[in-house]
């Protein structure tokens, strides 16, 4: 016969039972309802891609917040993304992730609940209409060097047997940046690279004319028939024409095409001037080497070969202020 305490104890045995089961299933339905499939699928057949290697991005933090192995059917699921953020994905082989020899495709998107489903088109083979541009990485001796090595890279690429070092110790124009209290003093990048690029901590950046001042240089020490000319404020399409002319091009964006960032206690009084300049933090060359469709292949010094967006690509072209290097024979 049941007493009272009995069926007290059943009770709250059947409760804490019933709590243990709906919580997992709560829980499960929350993650469901938050979780993203990513389908890699070839650029040109739609076959999907297995066994990739994703990394998701916060685009506004720069920090990776999820990554994974896709399946055999193609497909990676994940679970930590907030509603309304931007993110960039980026698809590679597990070997290019760490040795940075081969393509990754970078896509931006903001997540939607309401779109469970993510299809991000990838490639990882040569194509016809894409340059054969080395891989030339800036790390670790170039933290700042990407403009440099991005021209190295294309001067290799016309069989100029030069280094990185070499570029960015004897031919780059460079200037000091120095404080005098609280404030800082340096060049303008317009005229040379404001610090040094092997300098972690004080190296800054350049813009084209500098490059080009580089490369006019070396291809005169050197006696190479090529030359160089600045295409800055070219339109998207007059720069898309050089490469399908066989003409690689290097241009300014930003890192994962996001957008710029400025800061003023790092920013710096331009030489002969008194207005304090504010700096770009997330500032990066890279070489345009192929047009596919809706997509950009470009190498870059931190990353191997990637794919883009061509419209997202431009955009950033165009918010950095329009800058581009082309070499030619």
């Amino acid at each position: 016969m049941w007493t009272r305490s009995k069926r007290y104890i059943l009770i709250g045995i059947l409760t804490m039972m019933l709590l243990a089961s709906c919580q997992p299933f709560s829980q499960q339905q929350e993650k469901s309802k938050n979780q993203l499939t990513v389908l890699t699928v070839e650029f040109s057949s739609g076959a999907p891609i297995p066994n990739l290697y994703l990394t998701v991005t916060d685009v506004k933090t720069g920090n990776v917040v999820a990554d994974a192995i896709g399946s055999e059917e193609g497909e990676a699921t994940f679970s930590q993304l907030k509603a309304g953020r931007e993110y960039a994905i980026a698809a590679t082989t597990l070997e290019n992730s760490t040795a940075n020899n081969g393509y990754t495709t970078i896509e931006h998107f903001t997540y939607d609940t309401a779109k469970p489903y993510y299809r991000l088109q990838t490639h990882f083979s040569r194509d016809e209409q894409e340059l054969g541009i080395p891989v030339v990485m800036q790390k670790p001796e170039l933290p700042h060097g990407c403009e440099i090595t991005s021209l190295t890279a294309v001067l290799n690429y016309y069989g100029l047997q030069v280094s990185k070092l070499e570029m960015a110790d004897n031919y780059l124009p460079k200037q000091q940046i120095h404080a005098e209290g609280d404030q800082r003093f340096g060049p303008n990048p317009h005229k040379a690279f404001a610090g040094n690029p092997r300098d972690k901590a004080n190296g800054m950046y350049v813009f084209a004319a500098p490059i080009v001042q580089a490369a006019e240089a070396v291809i005169a020490e050197k006696q190479i028939d090529l030359r160089v000319t600045n295409r800055s404020n070219s339109t998207q399409e007059e720069l898309l024409q050089l490469v399908r002319e066989g003409v690689p091009v290097v241009v300014w964006v930003t890192l994962d095409l996001s957008e710029p960032k400025t800061s003023t206690s790092r920013g710096w009084i331009y030489k002969g001037t008194t207005t304090v300049r504010d700096a770009y933090m997330n500032l990066h060359a890279v070489v345009l080497t192929g047009h596919l469709g809706d997509k950009v292949v470009v190498m870059d010094p931190l990353k191997g070969y990637v794919t883009y967006n061509v419209d997202q690509f431009f955009k950033s072209y165009r918010e950095l202020g329009k800058q581009a290097v082309a070499v030619h024979k």
